[in-house]
């Protein structure tokens, strides 16, 4: 697998265009292959090799580094929380997220947007510049479809979270007209994304994503995540063609055990439509997820090096969602016991690692994007609302005989196939960063929320003591953002 990411300084990216800080200023003057900064760069094969593995370092850094993807995504659900025992609401920074009352200065919020927009710059170069480059074809085709479909899933993540945002597709030549740059509408960002992931299935081949291609992109990343597209604006029929197109590659199974998904040694494995990689002990390309969700006062027994942090717990309600049978049960512990004491702190067993490493920050834990499971159970809910639910059972209950649990009824009306699709979408990968996004896309989340309001000191608190409505669903635009750019309209309620 190859891991040739090149780090260089952190710009501060003021809107849609990366801006550098004047201690990166040194960088404008050399060949720098991750920072797309001279027209004469681009001109050999390796030279967009470097630069397309220059923008897999940014995606890397949407689910980790300073901008805590999980945040934006599981904490605000039901599914985890950092006001459980063993989590800690810390900084409000991160409990912001999980009781609502996030602000438009939240640190990570800004952090988000920056690696965004500095992963679609390099795309938008990566895409430029192919156009007059002289090199071989098939290599051409893979560099625009690999940025291609960067830019789609940027972009994707983006209009989840904040609604319309600046659509740029190419380089700023005149810093100040990103300034008078405004916010696009959903239909347009979503338009953009599926004409990119359509134009990649046309570039890509099937099955890129092995060996030392591991983890870029390939056709079945772009059909998968057309279909996810479709599927979020319910246009079902066209996501269930894109999703059979994938079932029909033959590329890919699900695995026979699930806890073997988030052991060592997984990446690439059968079920990985999509993985974010990170790498052990190596400065800069390791993960904390680990760190993120070791319960408080675990270190030494759940962690080999580092701090516990307490920032990503799961719930009693998830836990309570599940068949006492259900092996998917086992990717949330009760507890641990350090030096003779049993701390009842609940923790997500698969995110778990005693490796050794050199502190918070170098677990080779990595991130699933996506998996075949997700994308069977998506399958079967785009055919129920197109063709009721006659067609879709296989799909589902393939993956709930995996988890040890018997296949669905046949006799479900349609109501109630899709009631138990859902309820399977959320045991099969529920720390994952999909379960408030698949809230939101099913019109359910202000209800699902609302009706587990408790007080932030019970114990199986889900994060929210107030009631949300319908602007939660958004996060706020970055202040910095609007200060920057005024034609940026913020989003209602913040």
């Amino acid at each position: 697998m190859k891991r040739n990411y090149i780090k260089t300084c952190t710009g501060i990216f003021l809107m849609a265009v990366m801006i550098f800080a004047t201690s990166c200023k040194k960088f404008l003057e050399t060949k720098q292959y991750d920072r797309s900064n001279e027209v004469a760069f681009y001109k050999t094969a390796s030279d967009f090799e470097q630069a397309v593995l220059g923008a897999y370092s940014s995606f890397d850094n949407l689910y980790h580094s300073g901008n805590f993807y999980f945040l934006l995504t599981d904490i605000r659900s039901d599914n985890t929380s950092v006001y459980v025992p063993g989590g800690s609401a810390g900084p409000l920074s991160k409990s912001e997220y999980d009781d609502f009352t996030l602000t438009a200065n939240n640190e990570h919020l800004q952090g988000y947007w920056d690696v965004s927009y500095s992963l679609i710059q390099k795309t938008n170069d990566i895409i430029t510049y192919l156009a007059a480059a002289d090199i071989d074809p098939a290599k051409k085709n893979q560099y625009k479809g690999e940025a291609e479909v960067l830019r789609a899933l940027t972009y994707f993540n983006l209009v989840r979270l904040y609604g319309g945002v600046p659509l740029v597709l190419n380089r700023f030549t005149n810093i100040n007209d990103s300034y008078s740059k405004g916010r696009n509408t959903v239909d347009e960002v979503y338009a953009q994304v599926i004409a990119d992931l359509t134009n990649a299935q046309t570039l890509l081949v099937t099955n890129r994503n092995t060996g030392d291609n591991s983890g870029r992109a390939d056709r079945g990343i772009a059909t998968s995540l057309l279909g996810t597209a479709y599927l979020t604006q319910k246009k079902y029929t066209e996501a269930a063609t894109e999703f059979k197109k994938v079932i029909d590659m033959g590329e890919y199974s699900l695995l026979p055990n699930y806890t073997d998904l988030f052991k060592t040694g997984q990446q690439g494995n059968s079920e990985t439509i999509w993985q974010a990689y990170y790498v052990a002990g190596v400065s800069g390309s390791g993960s904390s997820f680990p760190n993120y969700s070791a319960p408080l006062n675990s270190e030494d027994v759940l962690l080999q090096t580092g701090l516990a942090f307490g920032w990503n717990q799961p719930t009693s309600d998830i836990q309570n969602a599940y068949d006492l049978n259900d092996t998917r049960r086992t990717a949330i512990s009760d507890g641990f016991t350090k030096d003779g004491n049993y701390y009842p702190y609940k923790y997500i067993n698969t995110y778990v690692d005693i490796a050794a490493g050199t502190g918070d920050g170098n677990s080779g834990k990595d991130w699933y994007v996506l998996r075949y499971a997700d994308l069977l159970l998506m399958y079967a809910e785009a055919v129920n609302e197109t063709q009721g639910p006659a067609g879709a059972f296989s799909s589902v209950d393939m993956v709930r005989v995996r988890a040890g649990l018997a296949p669905l009824s046949s006799s479900l009306t349609k109501d109630q196939f899709r009631e138990a699709v859902y309820l399977e979408e959320r045991r099969e990968s529920p720390f994952e960063g999909h379960r408030w996004f698949d809230l939101v896309r099913t019109g359910r989340a202000v209800a699902v929320m609302n009706a587990k309001v408790k007080p932030l000191s019970n114990a199986d608190n889900v994060g929210l003591a107030a009631p949300i409505d319908e602007h939660n669903l958004l996060l706020p635009i970055p202040s910095i953002v609007r200060a920057t750019a005024p034609q940026v309209t913020q989003n209602p309620g913040y």
